[in-house]
């Protein structure tokens, strides 16, 4: 597959070459992605969200776009770096092996991959269903949008806090054009990427990208205790990967286009899988002290794990070498036809993603606990559009269908394995907790939405979709040890049980009603209700109960109102939105008994969002954000009781526990769940900026910036343990960068956490095991270069 690739994407590129000529006097064809390029006023961009070209200010919801070169400007070369300029939206990630975006506190706050996030993520119109795919290099993009709310409507289930849709430069230019970026930056970290594009023929186009990075880990290997505990010698939060994506444009007459594409990534060996030992009351028993709750309640920050002094967040005292792997095909078409006042569209995508990932989940140079999966993501997904307008209305309706299979592997390694095997009978040498399975999921869709002008000034939205869905899995949970093993679990054990729990069909409703007040050009007024939803879905673990091997659907109806203005000049643009969040069945994660798994409960969470974009002169940009948010989860199901080991004879019984006396505590808390939580990662304020000044010298354009964001303390955690708080933090960044008069040439010097703010980018209590964190990146500094034609 990989060389099939290579081989189309190599004659296409040489096809582009010999075609360059000819394709120099050929006129630039525009599209809404080139049409979207404003970097007169930072921040101005046309998008897509109703799915179909319009301002961003003229849109009722709440909205944060920006185009290719505005992202560039950002420093923005990775699918995740983009958090820090969207008010609301937060990253929780501890390796490339799974992203969670985070937007109005909203998030898959469960770190398995086998589930679909709330936080739907698009790439070129369309779904990426897979978690395990939504990081990667971000190269050649004519724009990002997001947007915050439930968007169920036009976009469907598993948008139910908002959603993410990245846009690739399309080869809608008909003239030979690329370009070619390098840069280097602290940690050894090399990035080439490039584009060509340009007219094969009269109305066929196409353009090939890509991008490869290397880059050296920044969490650097260390001895826990030298001689005894030394280091693995792996640095952590290296790179090493690369991506190519080719399209094809074709003019279909005058009333038609279809654009073809194909993408190859790849990540190989790269070093990852591992945490720091953070936040632990150590104790003389070998475990961390805990509350009532059983959940880690230390506020040290990291310690070294064998000796209990303070250690550095960018030192890795595993035992075990992490590594990630990940090979991903995507192969799409889209087809855009006027039908005669009524336009048809049609968006065509299969994926293929397979990965491999072995972790050290301990942070200590002990074999505590090592966990390996692997997985083979396959996706199909067809969407049908139908649009058309009047003088007062403007209407779209289609259907979708979406297939999605998911198979794979999770072995276990450890304390949890020999406990298992112990509790089986076998000896406790070597064990492996040895899980498989395999998950189906079909989704079918219909869904319309109309726009009725009431009056000049007032217009009325609604929407509308029903989506069914069907999952089934097959799962089998073993201990084995050695050429014996016994059975945990089977998704047919749980059946037996509770008939049907290895099976969920649903159908919900999604809904948008949304009333526009226009007082003036420059003014909109909105208020929306819109009603989100999320599938169920199964806990593939094979010690969770069968009535907790599935966990129920969640929907949220959201209330919202806003502003969007401008003064007559443009130099300034305020946009402000007030929401109110109504949860049912909220998908909550914790470990229950040191079982991960989802709960359902009610929750709420009540906002405000603030931007501004303000250019009083050509030289200058000044860009505010600022978010409110208070939130409230009903209850969270805590640890309730477990076992542990007897690690130091002797000592002092933890806490809650008592000794059984056979090399075992059994620990039974008394708070058994948490009532009034608030979302993970949702602090009570948070502000973020651009200010950006230039000048013209050099025979070109210099430009000076700094940007950045102030996040107010928060929990990384629904569960809300002490120990998973982050306190508040601000990550600036600068650049200085040189432009030629042509723009042709650019230069930048850059900073990133100029000011070394050491702060977490997730964190996992796993209570009297202690809490693992990763940290995101110290301050790094490098310089790039581009050049184009």
């Amino acid at each position: 597959m990989m060389t099939s690739v290579k081989f189309a994407c190599s004659v296409s590129m040489l096809a582009l070459i010999g075609m360059a000529a000819p394709a120099v006097a050929q006129e630039a064809q525009a599209t809404e992605a080139q049409a979207a390029e404003n970097t007169s006023v930072f921040g101005g961009i046309t998008v897509t969200a109703n799915k179909r070209a319009e301002n961003v200010q003229k849109v009722p919801i709440a909205i944060t776009a920006y185009s290719g070169d505005q992202l560039k400007a950002l420093g923005v070369t990775d699918a995740t770096q983009i958090t820090q300029q969207v008010p609301g939206l937060q990253l929780n990630a501890w390796s490339p092996n799974v992203t969670i975006f985070n937007l109005r506190g909203i998030s898959q706050n469960n770190f398995t991959d086998y589930l679909e996030a709330p936080i739907a993520v698009y790439v070129d119109d369309a779904y990426m269903g897979s978690i395990n795919g939504l990081s990667g290099q971000l190269f050649d993009v004519s724009r990002v949008e997001v947007l915050r709310g439930p968007q169920g409507t036009l976009f469907g289930r598993n948008a139910t806090g908002g959603l993410i849709h990245y846009l690739s430069t399309d080869a809608s230019k008909a003239e030979f054009n690329g370009y070619v970026t390098a840069s280097y930056e602290r940690f050894d970290r090399r990035a080439l990427e490039g584009a060509v594009g340009g007219s094969l023929t009269d109305g066929i186009r196409a353009r090939i990208a890509g991008r490869v990075v290397k880059a050296d880990g920044y969490i650097k290997s260390a001895a826990a205790l030298p001689g005894v505990f030394d280091g693995n010698g792996q640095d952590l939060g290296s790179e090493n990967g690369w991506a190519l994506r080719g399209t094809v444009q074709a003019d279909l007459g005058p009333d038609g286009k279809l654009d073809l594409w194909v993408k190859h990534s790849e990540d190989n060996n790269v070093a990852t899988g591992g945490y720091v030992f953070d936040n632990c009351n150590l104790q003389d028993n070998g475990y961390c002290g805990t509350d009532a709750a059983g959940l880690g309640n230390g506020s040290g920050g990291v310690i070294n794990g064998i000796t209990g002094e303070p250690a550095s967040p960018f030192q890795n005292f595993s035992d075990t070498p992490g590594v990630f792997n990940r090979n991903t095909n995507i192969y799409q078409g889209k087809l855009t036809y006027d039908l005669g006042g009524v336009d048809l569209t049609s968006i065509t995508n299969y994926t293929d993603l397979r990965k491999d990932y072995q972790e050290d989940g301990d942070a200590l140079p002990v074999e505590v606990i090592v966990f390996r999966t692997n997985a083979r993501y396959q996706q199909f997904s067809q969407e049908l559009r139908l649009a058309g307008e009047s003088d007062r209305v403007r209407w779209q309706a289609g259907a979708y269908y979406l297939d999605m299979k998911i198979r794979g592997g999770m072995d276990t390694v450890g304390a949890p394995a020999i406990g298992a095997a112990l509790a089986a009978g076998l000896p406790g040498v070597s064990p492996t907790i040895a899980e498989t399975y395999d998950v189906r999921s079909k989704n079918w869709s219909v869904f319309g939405q109309a726009e009725f002008d009431l009056s000049d000034k007032v217009t009325v939205i609604g929407g509308v979709r029903y989506s069914k869905d069907t999952k089934t899995v097959d799962y089998r949970s073993a201990v084995v040890e050695g050429t014996a093993s016994a059975l945990i679990a089977t998704d047919e054990t749980f059946s037996a049980t509770v008939p049907g729990a290895n099976r969920i069909s649903d159908g919900d409703v999604a809904a948008r009603v949304t009333l526009n007040y226009k007082p003036a050009d420059d003014t909109l007024l909105f208020a929306s209700w819109n009603r989100g939803i999320k599938g169920g879905n199964f806990t593939l673990n094979g010690y969770v109960t069968a009535q907790t091997f599935q966990h129920r659907p969640e929907t949220l109806n959201s209330f919202e109102a806003g502003v969007k203005w401008s003064n007559p000049s443009r130099t300034l643009r305020v946009n402000a939105t007030a929401y109110h969040y109504i949860y049912d069945d909220y998908q909550a994660f914790a470990l229950i008994g040191g079982v991960p798994q989802v709960g359902n409960s009610n929750a709420n969470a009540t906002g405000l969002e603030l931007e501004t974009f303000f250019q009083p002169s050509e030289r200058f940009n000044l860009n505010l954000g600022a978010t409110w948010e208070r939130t409230h989860v009903d209850t969270v199901q805590t640890a309730g009781s477990q076992f542990l080991s007897v690690l130091v004879p002797g000592a002092s019984v933890p806490q809650y526990c008592a000794d059984q006396n056979d090399g075992t505590y059994f620990c039974d808390y008394p708070a058994k769940s948490i009532s009034g939580a608030k979302f993970p990662n949702a602090p009570r304020f948070s502000f973020n900026y651009v200010l950006r000044y230039n000048v013209d010298a050099f025979g070109g354009n210099v430009v000076a910036q700094v940007d950045g964001v102030w996040y107010d303390k928060q929990f990384l955690e629904v569960t809300n343990g002490q120990s998973s708080i982050q306190p508040a933090y601000n990550v600036t960044n600068a650049s200085l960068s040189w432009t030629s008069e042509d723009d042709r040439l650019s230069v930048q010097v850059f900073g990133r956490n100029v000011f070394d703010k050491a702060y977490r980018a997730y964190a996992l209590n796993l209570g009297p095991l202690g809490t693992t964190s990763v940290y995101a990146k110290p301050a790094t500094y490098g310089i790039s270069a581009t050049v184009k034609w």
